[in-house]
């Protein structure tokens, strides 16, 4: 299949070939868009496409995603190879995971600055809210979920078979990082100037000089495959008769590395901050539980994966910063979760003292 160039070249045509096998031919006879999570991402175009049939059968409807049209994001993506991940991630290893993501009808790229998913349709779910947060139990079935994801691939991301996924240093990821928080430390001081402590505004030089550090930190073993924007906007929720089901999209920056990396960008940043402060404990030893009970993971204990946890909050630093003041928000419903994101962060850095830590991260051996 080739790899549209916009939106509009989704045609019943496209579809039809797509969907059809040499023993089951279909025929689409109408695809009508409608745009998905407007404001929630930054990289993408989200599309709900519903299907009619003129022959065979297929799905009602698809979700497809496409390069944003934002032009400051899009360079950002491809400078981080985020497109080629994505597909490489549907292709490689969702099937080797329990953790819940969207069936796959296509996974394409046409060069690193283009590509196209055509992916199962959750839109019966109900989709997270990075601004609103979630509920305890939500956040439970989160952890667990993310235990499935490293669960399944803990220590097993060096056998070869990886070579599309950056390790997190030394990486095109962990340049690209350190570039971008650099050039966009200062335009995201001046806009978030009455939030940030002193501390914050002026820890530029101190955190760039710890940088490459904790990124050699959290590159360490234990290693397994980090989803590496795991938030609330990237997240489908079913529950029935008490019992909660957790979906997740949007694999756009994995990496390799230590997986306590994606409970500290998500604890941080994607949940109300008092329940963090009051649950983000018992959060971890839930996601530690649920590594040995059904992946059999040891040899990690609380107190390691605590400090690291810390070491986490102050690595994905950088997202908050690039995010902050140096990327585009489509909307003001962007511009929410992004503040959102940004005020959550600056509590778990004061929380957890994270800029002490950089004394031992001041050069790239950790």
């Amino acid at each position: 299949m080739n790899v549209p160039d916009s939106p509009a070249a989704l045609t019943p045509a496209y579809f039809s070939d797509l969907l059809s096998k040499p023993d089951a031919p279909v025929v689409v006879s109408a695809a009508r868009q409608e745009p998905v999570g407007v404001g929630a991402g930054m990289m993408s175009i989200i599309r709900r496409v519903h299907l009619t049939y003129s022959e065979g059968t297929g799905p009602a409807s698809v979700i497809v995603k496409l390069p944003t049209e934002i032009l400051q994001n899009r360079e950002i993506a491809v400078q981080f190879d985020n497109f080629r991940r994505e597909v490489e991630f549907y292709r490689q290893a969702a099937s080797g995971t329990p953790m819940r993501t969207p069936l796959t009808y296509l996974a394409e790229t046409d060069g690193p600055a283009n590509f196209i998913l055509v992916l199962e349709d959750l839109g019966d779910w109900d989709l997270g809210d990075q601004v609103a947060g979630t509920t305890l139990p939500r956040a439970r079935t989160i952890m667990k979920a993310l235990a499935d994801l490293h669960g399944a691939f803990w220590n097993r991301v060096d056998d070869g078979d990886w070579e599309w996924l950056p390790n997190n240093y030394p990486s095109v990821m962990s340049e690209g990082l350190s570039a971008g928080t650099e050039a966009s430390w200062d335009s995201f001081v001046d806009l978030f100037a009455d939030e940030l402590t002193p501390a914050l505004s002026h820890a530029k030089s101190a955190y760039m000089a710890g940088l490459a550090g904790v990124q050699n930190w959290m590159n360490s073993t234990p290693r397994t495959i980090i989803h590496g924007d795991y938030r609330m906007d990237n997240l489908f929720f079913r529950e029935s008769d008490g019992d909660i089901e957790v979906a997740c999209c949007d694999f756009q920056a994995p990496v390799r590395g230590r997986g306590i990396q994606d409970l500290a960008y998500f604890l941080s940043g994607s949940i109300d901050t008092e329940m963090r402060r009051e649950h983000e404990q018992d959060l971890i030893r839930l996601w530690l539980d649920t590594l040995a009970s059904r992946h059999g993971v040891t040899g990690y204990d609380f107190d390691e994966a605590f400090y690291d946890y810390r070491v986490g909050i102050l690595m994905m630093w950088t997202y908050v910063v690039i995010v902050g003041g140096g990327m585009a928000a489509e909307n003001e419903r962007g511009d929410n979760w992004v503040s959102a994101m940004v005020s959550r962060s600056i509590a778990a850095m004061q929380d957890h003292d994270c800029l002490s830590l950089l004394a031992r991260f001041s050069d790239a051996s950790g």
